[in-house]
């Protein structure tokens, strides 16, 4: 049987965690791509981090975190520009 802090020690996935470098270390499905063509931005949850997934004007997909560092807003209300999210 496993102590509290070895399952946490197994089982988290923060950034932070042993699971958690291992799982960034692979892709994982995310969303549909339909999902972006009736909006551009779409705030998802992945591996415990809240992150925004956008496609951009030129057609390019980002993975970002869903809060601005500089002004610490919602990025999922961002605007697509031509090579990035505003």
């Amino acid at each position: 049987m496993l102590t509290a802090e070895e399952n946490r020690l197994l089982t988290g996935v923060g950034p932070d965690m042993p699971m958690g470098k291992l799982l960034r270390r692979y892709w994982h499905p995310i969303a549909p791509v339909e999902q972006l063509n009736e909006r551009p931005t779409l705030a998802v949850q992945l591996l415990g981090e809240e992150l925004v997934l956008y496609r951009d004007r030129s057609g390019t997909l980002g993975l970002i975190d869903r809060v601005c560092p500089h002004r610490r807003v919602d990025l999922s209300y961002g605007i697509p520009e031509e090579h990035g999210l505003r």
